[in-house]
């Protein structure tokens, strides 16, 4: 996320629309028409406004309440929608086109590798820059595809989704996720490539080149991609793989809260305010993983200063105090030591009280199932 002011702009986004923009130009440049700039472009673009028009349906439906539905995400199923937006849009599509399509696919991954490290990554760690082999795996086929998209074959389109998967794979393997699933499709993508489009001998000799690099960035790597970072090494920070300050503050009640006694527990630090309408957007799902989670403590911050009235924080926040701690950073020490520039910010810690996640900007329940599990 990118904070301007009170406000939170997601930088993968800006990444997308800056992506879409440098198309345009290239398409340009190879001599596509208007028509067929907006044809190629335009299915990304629905794509988008897919997954914003399902994540505000999803979010009335939940909270049925407009002003906190614009800022809802609608998970997984907001995702799934798009990608089938953008699939159909794709089906539609004329066929000289589909090379094009392919590379501005391609295009776009790479910039959201090389900027956002988590779409090459799930841990970006400084010994660990899972990200750059990605992006130059990505770079390689970027490469091939230009050789090609002016006549987009059945085994081209095959061969480059096939590279696709696979740096895919690679990804997954590197960081330790890799699921039996992901085996199984880059398996029939291969199998289908074999089938309807012969290899030629180059073709034997790019794969088996792209083996051997594989191979090599697997011999480079740590023996524990996603090995955690422990105390005894972690400075204290709040960027991934470092300790965040402690804090002391009160509940409601008036009691005190001492951030160091969930050490030995995974812990969400969430920076809130009522006036915020990101913030009453993520309460509820917060608090459903809350009481779904015993192993997960969270701590619902609330940056008091910026508080017109501190009894209207206390009134909003009041349905939630029996799922996760409520705490008030009434002299807004805490915020400051946290770098609190806009709201909501969320901090995810690990049992040795390191951070392995944050997020500017509204949280739902699948981020933090994809964050905890």
């Amino acid at each position: 996320m990118v904070a301007i002011g009170p406000l939170n702009i997601r930088f993968d986004l800006l990444i997308f629309l800056l992506s879409l923009a440098v198309l345009y130009g290239i398409f340009r440049f190879l001599g596509l028409s208007n028509k067929q700039r907006e044809a190629v472009i335009g299915t990304w673009f629905y794509g988008f406004l897919a997954w914003k028009g399902s994540a505000i349906v999803i979010g009335l439906l939940t909270t049925r309440d407009l002003s906190l539905a614009l800022y809802a995400t609608g998970g997984v199923w907001s995702q799934w929608i798009a990608a089938a937006v953008v699939l159909w849009f794709v089906y539609r599509l004329d066929r000289n086109l589909l090379g094009y399509w392919v590379l501005s696919g391609l295009l776009i991954w790479f910039g959201m590798t090389l900027a956002v490290p988590v779409y090459g990554t799930i841990l970006n760690l400084s010994d660990q820059p899972i990200h750059l082999w990605s992006a130059m795996l990505i770079f390689l086929l970027l490469g091939t595809t230009w050789r090609w998209m002016h006549e987009p074959t059945r085994g081209h389109l095959l061969w480059t989704v096939l590279g696709a998967s696979s740096t895919w794979l690679f990804q997954s393997y590197a960081v330790g996720q890799v699921q039996w699933w992901m085996m199984g499709i880059s398996f029939i993508l291969l199998g289908l490539s074999l089938y309807v489009a012969r290899p030629s001998r180059r073709v034997i000799q790019l794969s088996i080149g792209a083996l051997v690099l594989l191979a090599i960035v697997n011999a480079v790597l740590p023996e524990k991609a996603t090995q955690s970072v422990t105390t005894e090494t972690a400075s204290t920070g709040l960027n991934i793989g470092q300790i965040p300050p402690s804090f002391e503050l009160q509940r409601t009640d008036g009691s005190t809260f001492d951030l160091t006694s969930l050490r030995g527990q995974r812990v969400v630090v969430n920076f809130w305010a009522s006036w915020c309408p990101p913030c009453r957007a993520e309460m509820p799902d917060m608090a459903a993983f809350a009481k779904e989670r015993d192993d997960v403590a969270i701590v619902a911050v609330n940056t008091t200063t910026s508080e017109r009235d501190p009894a209207d924080a206390v009134s909003f926040v009041e349905p939630y105090e029996d799922a996760f701690t409520v705490v008030y950073d009434r002299d807004g020490q805490v915020g400051d030591a946290y770098r609190i520039q806009a709201m909501p910010t969320t901090y995810v810690l690990d049992e040795s009280g390191v951070i392995i996640a944050k997020q500017f900007g509204a949280i739902d329940k699948n981020w933090l199932d994809a964050q905890l599990n």
